[in-house]
Protein backbone atom coordinates (compact mmCIF):
# COMPACT_ATOMS: atom_id res chain seq x y z
CA UNK A 1 0.00 0.00 0.00
CA UNK A 2 0.97 3.31 -0.71
CA UNK A 3 0.13 5.44 2.78
CA UNK A 4 1.19 2.12 5.11
CA UNK A 5 0.11 2.52 9.01
CA UNK A 6 3.69 3.90 9.29
CA UNK A 7 3.17 6.73 6.61
CA UNK A 8 -0.48 7.36 8.10
CA UNK A 9 0.84 7.88 11.57
CA UNK A 10 4.17 10.46 10.57
CA UNK A 11 1.07 12.20 8.17
CA UNK A 12 -1.04 12.93 11.02
CA UNK A 13 1.47 13.57 13.50
CA UNK A 14 3.09 16.50 11.19
CA UNK A 15 -0.52 17.53 10.54
CA UNK A 16 -0.50 18.08 14.73
CA UNK A 17 2.54 19.40 15.27
CA UNK A 18 1.47 22.39 12.16
CA UNK A 19 -1.90 23.01 14.06
CA UNK A 20 0.11 23.24 17.38
CA UNK A 21 2.73 25.55 15.55
CA UNK A 22 0.09 27.71 14.38
CA UNK A 23 -1.77 28.43 17.89
CA UNK A 24 1.76 29.00 19.37
CA UNK A 25 2.31 31.37 16.90
CA UNK A 26 -0.97 33.34 17.35
CA UNK A 27 -0.21 33.16 21.20
CA UNK A 28 3.20 35.00 20.73
CA UNK A 29 4.07 38.33 19.91
CA UNK A 30 4.91 41.47 21.41
CA UNK A 31 1.53 41.83 23.33
CA UNK A 32 0.83 38.80 25.46
CA UNK A 33 -2.28 37.32 25.03
CA UNK A 34 -3.44 34.13 26.78
CA UNK A 35 -3.66 30.70 23.99
CA UNK A 36 -7.45 30.76 25.90
CA UNK A 37 -7.77 33.80 23.93
CA UNK A 38 -6.47 32.11 20.65
CA UNK A 39 -8.54 29.61 20.97
CA UNK A 40 -11.52 32.01 21.94
CA UNK A 41 -11.14 33.86 18.77
CA UNK A 42 -12.14 31.62 16.38
CA UNK A 43 -15.16 30.42 18.16
CA UNK A 44 -16.65 33.70 19.03
CA UNK A 45 -14.66 36.57 21.40
CA UNK A 46 -15.74 39.98 22.45
CA UNK A 47 -12.78 41.53 22.99
CA UNK A 48 -12.79 43.02 19.23
CA UNK A 49 -9.40 44.58 19.67
CA UNK A 50 -7.95 40.77 20.21
CA UNK A 51 -10.12 39.80 17.20
CA UNK A 52 -8.36 42.50 15.05
CA UNK A 53 -4.90 41.89 16.32
CA UNK A 54 -5.15 38.27 15.54
CA UNK A 55 -7.12 38.26 12.07
CA UNK A 56 -6.06 41.10 10.80
CA UNK A 57 -1.45 41.09 12.14
CA UNK A 58 -0.79 37.29 13.14
CA UNK A 59 -2.90 35.29 11.30
CA UNK A 60 -1.96 36.66 8.08
CA UNK A 61 2.22 36.28 8.69
CA UNK A 62 0.86 32.68 9.87
CA UNK A 63 -0.49 31.88 6.62
CA UNK A 64 2.48 33.42 4.52
CA UNK A 65 4.69 31.43 6.61
CA UNK A 66 2.75 27.70 6.26
CA UNK A 67 2.25 28.85 2.28
CA UNK A 68 5.90 30.15 1.94
CA UNK A 69 7.51 27.19 4.21
CA UNK A 70 5.50 24.44 1.98
CA UNK A 71 6.12 26.01 -1.51
CA UNK A 72 9.91 26.40 -1.20
CA UNK A 73 10.53 22.64 0.38
CA UNK A 74 8.06 21.26 -2.40
CA UNK A 75 9.93 23.54 -4.90
CA UNK A 76 13.62 22.31 -3.31
CA UNK A 77 12.31 18.71 -3.46
CA UNK A 78 10.85 18.86 -7.49
CA UNK A 79 14.41 20.48 -8.75
CA UNK A 80 16.02 17.75 -6.65
CA UNK A 81 14.70 15.03 -8.45
CA UNK A 82 14.38 16.34 -12.12
CA UNK A 83 18.30 17.78 -11.78
CA UNK A 84 19.42 14.28 -9.96
CA UNK A 85 21.44 16.74 -7.47
CA UNK A 86 21.06 17.05 -4.54
CA UNK A 87 22.28 20.80 -4.12
CA UNK A 88 19.56 21.86 -6.17
CA UNK A 89 17.30 23.81 -4.73
CA UNK A 90 15.07 27.51 -6.18
CA UNK A 91 18.59 29.27 -5.22
CA UNK A 92 21.36 27.41 -6.61
CA UNK A 93 18.93 27.68 -9.78
CA UNK A 94 19.24 31.27 -9.47
CA UNK A 95 15.23 32.43 -8.68
CA UNK A 96 16.42 34.49 -5.67
CA UNK A 97 19.09 36.77 -7.71
CA UNK A 98 16.05 37.19 -10.36
CA UNK A 99 13.75 38.43 -7.63
CA UNK A 100 16.34 40.34 -5.98
CA UNK A 101 17.01 42.00 -8.86
CA UNK A 102 13.28 42.87 -10.09
CA UNK A 103 13.48 44.07 -6.03
CA UNK A 104 16.16 46.75 -6.83
CA UNK A 105 14.93 48.03 -9.92
CA UNK A 106 11.21 48.59 -7.22
CA UNK A 107 13.30 50.30 -4.65
CA UNK A 108 15.89 52.22 -7.08
CA UNK A 109 13.76 54.98 -7.31
CA UNK A 110 13.33 55.04 -11.18
CA UNK A 111 9.62 54.68 -10.56
CA UNK A 112 6.97 56.48 -8.34
CA UNK A 113 4.29 54.02 -8.07
CA UNK A 114 3.01 52.99 -4.51
CA UNK A 115 0.69 50.07 -5.25
CA UNK A 116 1.18 47.11 -2.45
CA UNK A 117 2.03 45.34 -5.32
CA UNK A 118 4.33 47.59 -7.00
CA UNK A 119 7.12 45.68 -5.10
CA UNK A 120 6.26 41.93 -5.08
CA UNK A 121 5.26 42.33 -9.27
CA UNK A 122 8.85 43.30 -9.75
CA UNK A 123 10.20 40.77 -7.94
CA UNK A 124 7.93 38.02 -9.17
CA UNK A 125 8.88 39.43 -13.00
CA UNK A 126 12.92 39.32 -12.15
CA UNK A 127 12.08 35.44 -10.82
CA UNK A 128 10.68 34.94 -14.11
CA UNK A 129 13.14 36.63 -15.95
CA UNK A 130 15.99 34.68 -14.21
CA UNK A 131 13.94 30.86 -14.14
CA UNK A 132 13.39 31.87 -18.31
CA UNK A 133 17.69 32.37 -18.91
CA UNK A 134 18.80 29.68 -16.75
CA UNK A 135 16.00 27.44 -18.58
CA UNK A 136 17.50 28.57 -22.10
CA UNK A 137 20.78 28.55 -20.91
CA UNK A 138 20.77 24.79 -19.95
CA UNK A 139 18.59 23.61 -22.94
CA UNK A 140 21.48 23.69 -24.89
CA UNK A 141 22.38 20.79 -22.78
CA UNK A 142 19.29 18.79 -23.17
CA UNK A 143 18.67 20.21 -19.69
CA UNK A 144 21.88 18.40 -18.04
CA UNK A 145 21.92 18.41 -14.16
CA UNK A 146 25.54 20.43 -14.03
CA UNK A 147 24.46 22.60 -16.70
CA UNK A 148 21.32 24.05 -15.16
CA UNK A 149 23.10 24.46 -11.45
CA UNK A 150 26.37 26.15 -13.22
CA UNK A 151 23.78 28.01 -14.89
CA UNK A 152 21.91 29.27 -12.22
CA UNK A 153 24.76 30.19 -9.98
CA UNK A 154 26.58 32.34 -13.23
CA UNK A 155 22.67 34.04 -13.47
CA UNK A 156 22.93 34.70 -9.62
CA UNK A 157 26.24 36.21 -9.21
CA UNK A 158 25.21 38.73 -12.48
CA UNK A 159 22.12 39.96 -10.87
CA UNK A 160 23.78 40.50 -7.19
CA UNK A 161 26.36 42.12 -8.67
CA UNK A 162 23.48 44.48 -10.19
CA UNK A 163 21.62 44.62 -7.21
CA UNK A 164 24.14 46.17 -5.21
CA UNK A 165 24.77 48.53 -7.94
CA UNK A 166 21.35 49.63 -7.59
CA UNK A 167 21.48 49.94 -4.20
CA UNK A 168 24.32 52.36 -4.60
CA UNK A 169 22.43 54.65 -7.02
CA UNK A 170 19.17 54.06 -4.82
CA UNK A 171 17.86 56.59 -2.14
CA UNK A 172 18.94 55.59 1.31
CA UNK A 173 15.82 55.33 3.01
CA UNK A 174 14.42 52.63 0.96
CA UNK A 175 17.52 50.77 0.80
CA UNK A 176 16.61 49.62 4.39
CA UNK A 177 13.48 48.59 3.08
CA UNK A 178 15.04 46.55 0.63
CA UNK A 179 17.65 44.82 2.23
CA UNK A 180 15.27 43.82 5.28
CA UNK A 181 13.37 42.22 2.00
CA UNK A 182 16.45 40.15 1.14
CA UNK A 183 17.01 38.72 4.44
CA UNK A 184 13.45 37.46 3.98
CA UNK A 185 10.86 38.69 6.62
CA UNK A 186 7.18 38.47 6.69
CA UNK A 187 6.64 41.61 8.12
CA UNK A 188 5.54 42.95 5.49
CA UNK A 189 3.11 40.29 4.05
CA UNK A 190 -0.30 42.42 3.11
CA UNK A 191 -3.60 40.53 3.19
CA UNK A 192 -4.59 41.69 0.02
CA UNK A 193 -2.35 39.66 -1.72
CA UNK A 194 -2.30 36.42 0.22
CA UNK A 195 -5.55 35.04 -1.39
CA UNK A 196 -4.02 35.18 -4.58
CA UNK A 197 -0.34 33.63 -3.55
CA UNK A 198 -2.27 31.03 -1.34
CA UNK A 199 -4.50 29.42 -3.90
CA UNK A 200 -1.19 29.76 -6.48
CA UNK A 201 0.90 27.52 -4.32
CA UNK A 202 -1.62 25.32 -3.03
CA UNK A 203 -2.47 24.78 -6.84
CA UNK A 204 1.03 24.34 -7.58
CA UNK A 205 1.63 22.01 -4.75
CA UNK A 206 -1.69 19.57 -5.61
CA UNK A 207 -0.59 19.80 -9.25
CA UNK A 208 2.48 18.30 -8.23
CA UNK A 209 1.99 15.68 -5.78
CA UNK A 210 -0.59 14.38 -8.20
CA UNK A 211 2.46 13.74 -10.76
CA UNK A 212 4.19 12.15 -8.11
CA UNK A 213 4.44 8.51 -10.04
CA UNK A 214 5.82 10.72 -12.69
CA UNK A 215 8.76 12.07 -10.96
CA UNK A 216 9.49 8.44 -9.73
CA UNK A 217 9.96 7.43 -13.72
CA UNK A 218 12.39 10.40 -13.68
CA UNK A 219 13.96 9.54 -11.49
CA UNK A 220 14.36 6.05 -12.96
CA UNK A 221 16.11 7.37 -16.07
CA UNK A 222 14.62 8.27 -19.75
CA UNK A 223 14.67 4.90 -20.94
CA UNK A 224 12.17 3.50 -18.48
CA UNK A 225 10.12 7.03 -19.19
CA UNK A 226 9.85 5.75 -22.86
CA UNK A 227 8.99 2.36 -21.90
CA UNK A 228 5.81 3.89 -20.84
CA UNK A 229 5.68 6.54 -23.07
CA UNK A 230 6.79 9.61 -20.99
CA UNK A 231 8.08 12.41 -23.01
CA UNK A 232 11.00 13.25 -20.36
CA UNK A 233 12.73 16.10 -21.29
CA UNK A 234 8.74 17.77 -22.16
CA UNK A 235 7.80 16.34 -18.47
CA UNK A 236 11.48 18.05 -16.59
CA UNK A 237 10.34 21.54 -18.62
CA UNK A 238 6.60 21.03 -17.25
CA UNK A 239 8.07 20.15 -13.51
CA UNK A 240 10.33 23.25 -14.08
CA UNK A 241 7.98 25.77 -15.05
CA UNK A 242 5.73 24.85 -12.00
CA UNK A 243 8.66 24.53 -9.41
CA UNK A 244 9.89 28.17 -10.50
CA UNK A 245 5.97 29.30 -10.79
CA UNK A 246 5.83 28.58 -7.24
CA UNK A 247 9.33 29.66 -5.89
CA UNK A 248 8.65 33.30 -7.77
CA UNK A 249 5.58 33.67 -5.99
CA UNK A 250 6.49 32.97 -2.76
CA UNK A 251 9.82 34.69 -3.09
CA UNK A 252 8.22 37.79 -3.97
CA UNK A 253 6.05 38.10 -1.36
CA UNK A 254 8.48 36.64 1.39
CA UNK A 255 12.25 37.75 0.08
CA UNK A 256 15.04 35.61 0.15
CA UNK A 257 14.55 32.72 2.79
CA UNK A 258 17.07 30.30 2.54
CA UNK A 259 17.80 26.75 3.46
CA UNK A 260 14.18 25.84 3.02
CA UNK A 261 14.04 23.92 0.06
CA UNK A 262 17.66 22.30 0.69
CA UNK A 263 17.25 21.20 3.95
CA UNK A 264 13.42 19.86 4.40
CA UNK A 265 13.43 17.31 1.37
CA UNK A 266 16.52 15.86 2.78
CA UNK A 267 14.87 15.01 6.34
CA UNK A 268 11.94 14.11 4.83
CA UNK A 269 13.50 11.21 2.68
CA UNK A 270 15.17 9.87 5.24
CA UNK A 271 11.58 9.58 7.25
CA UNK A 272 9.19 8.70 4.85
CA UNK A 273 11.19 7.67 1.86
CA UNK A 274 12.15 8.32 -1.74
CA UNK A 275 8.42 8.20 -3.43
CA UNK A 276 7.29 11.86 -4.56
CA UNK A 277 3.70 10.91 -3.99
CA UNK A 278 4.18 10.53 -0.22
CA UNK A 279 7.37 13.03 -0.14
CA UNK A 280 6.00 15.68 -1.79
CA UNK A 281 3.26 15.99 0.57
CA UNK A 282 5.31 15.37 3.14
CA UNK A 283 7.54 18.02 2.43
CA UNK A 284 4.80 20.28 2.17
CA UNK A 285 3.76 19.90 5.78
CA UNK A 286 7.53 19.67 7.10
CA UNK A 287 8.37 23.24 5.22
CA UNK A 288 4.92 24.57 6.64
CA UNK A 289 6.03 23.84 10.28
CA UNK A 290 9.87 24.40 9.95
CA UNK A 291 9.19 28.22 8.52
CA UNK A 292 6.29 28.62 10.73
CA UNK A 293 8.72 27.81 13.95
CA UNK A 294 11.48 29.99 12.52
CA UNK A 295 9.31 32.57 12.11
CA UNK A 296 8.04 32.93 15.35
CA UNK A 297 11.27 32.29 16.93
CA UNK A 298 12.64 35.36 14.75
CA UNK A 299 9.44 37.64 16.58
CA UNK A 300 9.92 36.85 20.01
CA UNK A 301 14.00 36.28 20.32
CA UNK A 302 15.03 40.18 20.41
CA UNK A 303 11.63 42.06 21.31
CA UNK A 304 11.01 44.54 20.44
CA UNK A 305 12.68 44.10 17.39
CA UNK A 306 12.04 41.40 15.05
CA UNK A 307 14.87 39.65 13.48
CA UNK A 308 14.39 38.75 9.32
CA UNK A 309 13.01 34.56 9.58
CA UNK A 310 15.81 34.42 6.68
CA UNK A 311 18.25 34.70 9.15
CA UNK A 312 16.60 32.31 11.23
CA UNK A 313 16.73 29.61 8.46
CA UNK A 314 20.26 29.92 7.42
CA UNK A 315 21.87 29.63 11.08
CA UNK A 316 19.39 26.57 11.54
CA UNK A 317 20.34 25.60 7.90
CA UNK A 318 24.28 26.09 8.08
CA UNK A 319 23.69 23.60 11.26
CA UNK A 320 22.03 21.07 9.18
CA UNK A 321 24.41 20.95 6.44
CA UNK A 322 27.70 21.02 8.97
CA UNK A 323 26.37 18.14 11.04
CA UNK A 324 25.32 16.34 7.47
CA UNK A 325 28.68 16.81 6.58
CA UNK A 326 30.38 15.08 9.45
CA UNK A 327 27.98 12.27 8.98
CA UNK A 328 29.19 11.62 5.49
CA UNK A 329 33.06 11.73 6.31
CA UNK A 330 32.29 9.11 9.53
CA UNK A 331 30.43 6.92 6.97
CA UNK A 332 33.42 7.62 4.33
Amino acid sequence: MLFNRKIMVIFVCLFLILVFSILVSLWLGTINISIFDVVCSFIGNDNIDLCKMIFYVRLPRVVMAVMAGAALAVSGCVFQVILKNPLADPFTLGISGGAAFGTAVAVSGLFTITSIFFVPLFALAGAFVSAFIVYMLSSYKNFNSNSMILSGVAVSYIFSSIVMLLYVLAPAGNVHTAVVWLMGSLSYVDIKILPFVSILICAGILFLTFCGNTLNLIVLGGEKCRTVGVNINRTIKIFFIIASVITAVTVSICGIISFVGLMIPHMMRKIVGVNNTVLIPACALCGAIFLLVCDTTARIVVLPIQVPVGVVTSIVGGIFFVFLLVGVERKI
